[in-house]
């Protein structure tokens, strides 16, 4: 089970049932034009493809490689063209793509997010590259109503870096802001402001924090909010108006994490609870399935 699955359910648990039980699949929708999603896939094939390189002799990444790198301009534009050809285009050729005006302008755009990606790991290096879009899952046994089930969550890590006795779950974000969740419950409770992305991150950190004896950070990088030299990507946690913080070692938050993550999954396959509408009728404006259930 993955972590979009679960977020489904928090939104909303009918949306859960047509798309993961009854797997109702989603409307394609064809366009030259770039969606946010597009976009973010984008960038991260993007990313992904200029690590490859810097990583292509040595898993450690330094200053100075990084400081040659953001010097070079066709070759980073060569890696967004990449990942154009390869999610927009839907083409494994490596000619430069034929991009419109709107199209061009945003490859721009991706290329100066890049930059602005090697300018925050220069702040931070050196540090050694573990892993790209790594896959990665755990087996979690459960029982529900006297019976064990098997269940495995997993899903994919934009990157895992390490410095020092810290080894940094990365997400990479094209949208939106930060957010800081009061405490763990924030995460499970339903709300249009619920921070889906860190509950993403906090699970993918779980299931790390079993292989691992270093300390676990979850991190969630907003490349269009990096540009401070003191920019960190670390998530936070506090209540409003009091001191935040940084959850630099996740095991002190693993064991509460994983309780309510219990629960959660108890709800989800309790024949006796109902897969409902959400209350919150602002999940409901963009939803595949609006006119299914007619909310």
């Amino acid at each position: 089970m993955s972590p979009s699955a679960l977020n489904t359910y928090l939104d909303c648990p009918l949306k859960f049932y047509y798309q993961y039980v009854v797997g109702l699949n989603r409307p394609n929708k064809v366009s030259s034009e770039i969606d946010a999603a597009q976009f973010g896939s984008i960038f991260h094939l993007s990313a992904q493809k200029t690590y490859e390189y810097l990583t292509s002799r040595d898993d450690l990444i330094t200053k100075d490689i990084l400081e040659s790198l953001i010097k070079k301009d066709v070759k980073l534009q060569s890696y967004v063209d990449f990942a154009f050809n390869n999610i927009l285009f839907k083409s494994n050729d490596d000619l430069k793509p034929e991009y419109n005006g709107q199209q061009l302008i945003n490859s721009k755009v991706i290329v100066s997010y890049l930059k602005q990606l090697l300018r925050n790991d220069i702040q931070y290096a050196p540090f050694q590259m573990i892993a790209m879009e790594k896959f990665i899952s755990e087996d979690f046994p459960i029982i529900i109503n006297g019976k064990k089930l098997n269940l495995r969550f997993g899903g994919i890590i934009d990157r895992i870096d390490r410095k020092e006795d810290m080894l940094r779950i990365v997400d990479y974000k094209t949208g939106g802001t930060p957010e800081t969740p009061a405490n763990l419950e924030a995460l499970f409770t339903p709300s249009k402001k619920r921070p889906s992305h860190i509950f993403q991150t906090f699970l993918y950190a779980s299931i790390q924090c079993k292989k691992e004896s270093l300390k676990v950070a979850p991190s969630l990088l907003y490349i269009h909010h990096a540009s401070s030299e003191t920019y960190s990507p670390i998530i936070e946690i506090g209540e409003p108006r009091k001191a935040k913080i940084p959850v630099s070692d996740f095991s002190i938050y693993e064991e509460k994490f994983r309780d309510r993550l219990s629960l959660l999954i108890k709800e989800i396959f309790n024949p006796e609870i109902p897969f409902t509408q959400t209350k919150d009728i602002d999940f409901c404006e963009y939803c595949d399935f609006k006119t299914l259930c007619k909310k």
